[in-house]
């Protein structure tokens, strides 16, 4: 096995740079994209991290960090700043909640202030990296635990925050119906696990474990590559999903029989022909089918896509159409007053709207197709 990296290392650390490349290209298009937002800029800075990661990792795989001694432990905060970060971006997917920059900075400005640090320190301790290099060592395989172990930490921590994020916005049985879900869970603990792998490197080090950690990370950013080619619409879909479930959550008939309800409303309107009564209110219709109105606005806007004017007008017309064609005799107000409109005017306006056409139109139409002795309007 490690023959192989020996044999093909070159190879690999120019796909590390590749990988390093292709991240700053996905930041590059977050950044410039036509209908840019706070989450793709957010995006955006993620990848742009990533990038920065790979960079150190192809710097200290390939031994090339001798030359840019200054980079050296600057990936540490970076790693946290990433968690961070990642962590505001789920907050906006899955919450729709926009911290102010200005808090956010409380959390980015202390790690920039240690990237600074570390570049005024790698500054100052420039003779000690040259001659530990002139003495067959190297140097930039160290890092002390007191800047690992607060990285993994405050990484650990934001994870954790977004899992249950997850948890709480996503229901359990949406997660086992939805291969969509499915597939963006996957990505997801994917990531963590290449995020979990690549903490380990930091505290291992190695050139060999660097190379790992930025070879799998570089295979996640070309699979994301071909996802996004391939399904376009995925991650749009995936969002669709979160923006259902934040309205299931919110649903006042969420734990109401569906089926149950449509079969009631068509048995008050086909059956009972409740559209008749010129005074039906949503009140009145949803006192009789149990619900208050605001469920029962909410089902019809849900799950009819009909407000409950379109819905009782859809009926009354499509009466109305029929007796129009038995009876041409009939004035059409006479015909308005029985499927259920209080005036001539209403009627025709919901007429129209439903067929195109007036009622007198339609009549003449009709007329056309099956002439009869005379009609009255």
């Amino acid at each position: 096995m490690f023959s192989f990296f020996e044999t093909h290392h070159e190879s690999l650390n120019f796909f590390l740079l590749f990988s390093s490349l292709l991240a700053f290209l996905y930041a590059i298009g977050e950044f410039f994209s036509y209908h840019k937002n706070r989450k793709q800029v957010l995006l955006g800075i993620i990848f742009l991290g990533t990038a920065y990661q790979l960079l150190n990792f192809y710097l200290i795989s390939s031994g090339k960090m001798k030359w840019f001694y200054l980079l050296f432990r600057t990936d540490l905060p970076v790693v946290a700043c990433l968690g961070v970060l990642l962590d505001e971006y789920f907050l906006t997917v899955l919450e729709g909640k926009f911290r102010s920059f200005r808090r956010l900075s409380y959390r980015i400005v202390p790690l920039v202030v240690l990237f600074v640090s570390i570049l005024i320190w790698n500054f100052w301790n420039k003779t000690y990296y040259l001659e530990s290099e002139n003495s067959g060592l190297n140097p930039f395989l160290n890092r002390p635990l007191v800047l690992v172990l607060p990285t993994i930490l405050i990484y650990i921590w934001c994870m954790l925050r977004i899992f249950r994020r997850i948890s709480k916005q996503i229901r359990w049985s949406t997660f086992r119906t939805n291969y969509t879900l499915k597939i963006g869970i996957l990505i997801v603990g994917f990531c963590l696990a290449l995020s979990l792998n690549g903490l380990k490197t930091l505290v291992t080090g190695g050139q060999t474990a660097h190379l790992l950690s930025g070879i799998a990370i570089g295979i996640f950013l070309c699979f994301l590559y071909v996802l996004r080619q391939s399904f376009p619409d995925f991650f749009l879909e995936v969002r669709k999903i979160v923006e259902d479930e934040k309205k299931a959550k919110i649903s006042q008939i969420s734990k109401l029989d569906h089926t149950e309800l449509r079969n009631k409303l068509q048995d008050l309107f086909e059956k009972e022909k409740i559209y008749r009564e010129e005074k039906l209110s949503l009140r009145e219709l949803s006192e009789r089918m149990d619900l208050s109105s605001h469920q029962l606005s909410e089902f019809l806007n849900t799950e009819i896509k009909q407000s409950f004017y379109q819905y009782t007008n859809f009926y009354r017309v499509n009466e109305a159409k029929e007796k129009i064609e038995k009876e041409p005799d009939r004035s059409l107000l006479a015909i308005a007053y029985d499927v259920g409109f209080g005036s001539k005017s209403t009627f025709n306006e919901a007429f129209k709207k439903e067929t195109g056409t007036t009622p007198r139109e339609y009549r003449e139409k009709n007329l056309k197709k099956h002439p009869v002795r005379s009609s009255r309007s």
